[in-house]
């Protein structure tokens, strides 16, 4: 194309410079339109993730993964993977808490709720701190459990009502209880029922808040909430509980005219509630069983002669055992003559019309069955009444017809009841009949009293050496109290001894001593058994302190017996000297008392003797009253 060297040169040269030219300016603005500026620009106009950000995350969920977790949450984990079922997670944790691992209860079930209703779990776990008094705890995992979607059940309910009535803050169990309560009845998701109830119930009779309680019965109805025989056996008792002090150990020998006044009500009120109780009986809509009837009964106790008199007829009235014709009571039963009976005191009808309308779950029989408490609650009415003749017929057609086995509680209330009839020869039977195993320390005070109070009857100071002697085969030491009283009942039959010798006194008198050596002799071994237990106890100690009083009063009787000379040589020295050794352990003890509390004073005791002489009363919890201590000297253990 070019001729000339010189010009193609030329023009190859402008070329190359105008293509450098036009290199440098499109490297000018060559950012602009950079693929970087370009991923930059897609970063907020597009919905995908850069490749860099995305590894980022992905990092961070690595780092999340590896950090370490505690071995309780491993465990958890782990122990999970193996529970899917809740029936599965809900034994878990029942045998978990079993164990008294809460923590680790209490996690698993965090962990399940994640994906798994477990409301049994949470069940388990409310019950498990209510239980031990922990009301805050147990409402609070309630909360808790509502906030993570777990619903409560019924049985939740249940659960927390139950656990409100044994919390140790009633005040604030009864508050809590009726919240909740209330909540329920307007809430449409789980309406209370009777069961629901009874439980709120229960929490107000806890803590005696009468008035809570009647609010409550008040929400009462037809349906789910009919009441039912536990509804009325509640409300018994919590009256009953309002006003009796007995309970608490607050035992007054004459009530307050306050009390009496309450007592009267509360028995007027509790009446009113029975005929409405006897009512729905006989129209079959609920059953009555012994809580119920020994509910009513014990609210009798409480009252008059005439209310307890009436608590026959409350037997006869809904257990079918009759109270007039004693001779039925060890044989069968008379049919009724179906009279109307909504009265406690009137004749009742034998049965009950159920054949219309039968109370859920009514047992076949239609009156309620005798037991133990119906037992001891009839000998404490014959007790009150004086009717005492009567215990031994009732006791057959319990244990004998009924096949009611006895407890220590049932033995205790018939020797009782004899000792107010002033029968020893049928307490050393009733003694000789109870098991070993029931046998307690008061009992043999009971009726050793008992001897005491039939001071008058020629047996009665050789029922007491029987009573002694069922002592020392049944128990392992020896009563001191049973033994000091044992003393006084061969002081107490002196009358009767004298009533023997009207003519005579000197041989009265000597007869007389031969009874009191008699019991001496007896008494030795049984002192012996219980020096050796307890003779090593310091003199501020109560047992060692009724081991002096006891040997005080055979100290006494053995210098009647000594001054009177109606022992053979032989005996009367063994008599002097058993007299002796008691006397050295009386002086040594109060030699030790005034070494340790100089404020002590002898005639402080001795005041006690004189007070438990010869005509002292006959209750079988007589204690001697522990001595006041001086704070400012420290007791020799």
């Amino acid at each position: 194309m070019f001729t000339c060297k010189s010009c193609t040169r030329k023009d190859f040269s402008t070329l190359i410079n105008h293509t450098f030219r036009l290199q440098n300016t499109l490297a000018t603005v060559r950012p602009i339109y950079t693929p970087a500026l370009s991923r930059r620009h897609r970063k907020y106009t597009t919905t995908t993730a850069p490749a860099k950000v995305s590894q980022q995350d992905e990092y961070q969920d690595d780092k999340k993964r590896k950090q370490p977790i505690s071995p309780r949450e491993w465990a958890a984990q782990k122990q999970l993977q193996y529970l899917k079922d809740p029936l599965h997670i809900q034994d878990y944790v029942r045998k978990t808490l079993s164990r008294g691992n809460f923590d680790d209860a209490m996690l698993i079930t965090k962990k399940a709720s994640r994906n798994t209703v477990v409301t049994v779990s949470w069940n388990h776990l409310i019950d498990y701190v209510l239980q031990r008094g922990k009301l805050h705890a147990g409402i609070k995992l309630y909360n808790e459990m509502k906030k993570i979607g777990q619903p409560p059940n019924a049985q939740t309910y249940t659960i927390i009502f139950k656990g409100c009535a044994v919390s140790p803050h009633p005040k604030l169990a009864v508050s809590e209880a009726i919240r909740i309560y209330n909540n329920m009845l307007t809430n449409n998701r789980i309406t209370p029922n009777t069961i629901h109830l009874n439980a709120v119930l229960k929490v107000c009779a806890n803590a005696e808040d009468i008035e809570s309680l009647f609010t409550i019965v008040q929400t009462a109805n037809q349906g789910i909430r009919a009441p039912n025989n536990l509804t009325y056996t509640i409300i018994l008792n919590a009256l009953r509980r309002k006003v009796d002090r007995r309970q608490y150990g607050l035992v007054v020998d004459v009530d307050t005219p306050e009390i009496t006044k309450a007592k009267a009500q509360t028995i007027q009120r509790s009446r009113a509630i029975w005929e409405e109780v006897i009512s729905k009986w006989r129209a079959g809509s609920i059953i009555i069983d012994e809580e119920l009837v020994c509910a009513m009964g014990w609210i009798l106790l409480m009252g008059t002669y005439h209310d307890a008199e009436s608590i026959e007829a409350l037997l006869e009235q809904t257990m079918m055992i009759p109270k007039e014709d004693i001779a039925a009571i060890r044989g069968e039963s008379k049919k009724g003559s179906g009279r109307s009976g909504n009265d406690i005191d009137a004749k009742p009808a034998t049965s009950v019309d159920n054949r219309k309308i039968k109370a859920p779950g009514a047992p076949a029989v239609s009156h309620a069955l005798p037991g133990k408490n119906s037992l001891s609650l009839i000998l404490a009415a014959l007790e009150k009444t004086g009717k005492t003749s009567r215990a031994q017929p009732y006791w057959d057609i319990f244990t004998k017809k009924h096949h009611v086995v006895p407890d220590a509680n049932n033995w205790h209330r018939m020797l009782t009841a004899l000792r107010r009839g002033k029968n020893s020869g049928q307490t050393v039977m009733c003694l000789w009949d109870m098991p070993a195993e029931l046998v307690l320390s008061k009992n043999f005070r009971t009726a050793m009293n008992t001897c005491l109070r039939d001071n008058l009857n020629g047996a009665a100071f050789d029922n007491a050496t029987e009573v002694l002697k069922i002592m020392l085969s049944k128990l392992k030491i020896p009563d001191p109290i049973t033994l000091r009283n044992y003393l006084r009942v061969a002081y107490a039959c002196k009358r009767w001894v004298f009533d023997q010798y009207k003519n005579n006194i000197d041989a009265a008198t000597r007869a007389w001593s031969r009874q009191l050596a008699t019991a001496l002799e007896n008494l030795w071994k049984p002192y012996m058994i219980i020096a050796r237990q307890y003779d090593e106890d310091g003199p501020e100690s109560n047992m060692k302190r009724e081991l002096v009083a006891l040997a005080r009063k055979m100290i006494a009787a053995s210098d009647r017996v000594i001054s009177s000379n109606v022992l053979r040589p032989g005996e009367q020295k063994e008599i002097e000297a058993r007299r002796n050794s008691l006397n050295r352990v009386v002086v040594r003890h109060f030699e030790e008392m005034k070494e340790m509390f100089p404020e002590f004073r002898q005639d402080e005791d001795t005041k006690e003797e004189d007070e438990d002489g010869e005509d002292g009363d006959d209750g079988d919890d007589h204690k001697r009253t522990p001595w006041k201590y001086p704070q400012s000297r420290p007791i020799k253990v």
